[in-house]
């Protein structure tokens, strides 16, 4: 079994492996396969791709590292021509599965390295949106009022009319 050091905050990084198995293997599952193959059952399967080439029909393998996970197509130019003659499956490894930790996969015999790309990320900038509906400025909401300041204002509420009654109590008694 061969090892494949990663260091910790590997980022971005798609590794693409081919996989020697038959096609009843394929079907037994290919959740439980990938954890098995690389060696680290701690991996996360939303970033593990176990598939047949064949199921990308047209776009090939390497459309789809280009199209579905953002490698730049210069960097697959020399690789290009071995990708396109891989056939049967393909495992696909992408950093964000090994949870930034470091870690030494085994991997099994069965597993290929065929390369590793980097995932081309597009700087983020965000632009003020088109609709009159977003223009201006929101004010902000009124704090509710606590129960402390309910109760000063029950409070002055009642004296004043306390008050009130006491000076048309006042006034009546005089008239």
């Amino acid at each position: 079994m061969t090892g494949l050091s990663i260091p910790a905050l590997d980022r971005n990084l798609v590794r693409v492996f081919s996989v020697a198995l038959t096609p009843v293997e394929m079907q037994r599952g290919k959740a439980s396969l990938a954890p098995a193959l690389l060696g680290d059952a701690d991996l996360d399967p939303a970033y593990v791709e176990l598939f047949d080439i064949a199921e990308l029909s047209d776009i090939g393998l390497a459309g789809y590292l280009t199209e579905g996970l953002g490698v730049p197509d210069a960097a697959l130019t020399a690789d290009r021509a071995r990708l396109d003659a891989l056939k049967g499956p393909v495992l696909i490894l992408l950093s964000k599965a090994l949870h930034g930790r470091e870690v030494t996969l085994t991997l099994d015999p069965r597993l290929t390295l065929i390369s590793t790309y980097l995932e081309e990320r597009p700087p983020v900038h965000f632009e003020p949106l088109p609709t009159a509906a977003a223009q201006g400025v929101l004010t902000p909401p009124v704090p509710p009022s606590s129960p402390l300041q309910r109760l000063t204002l029950a409070f002055v509420l009642l004296s004043v009319a306390l008050v009130l009654v006491a000076l048309v109590a006042v006034w009546l008694a005089l008239s």
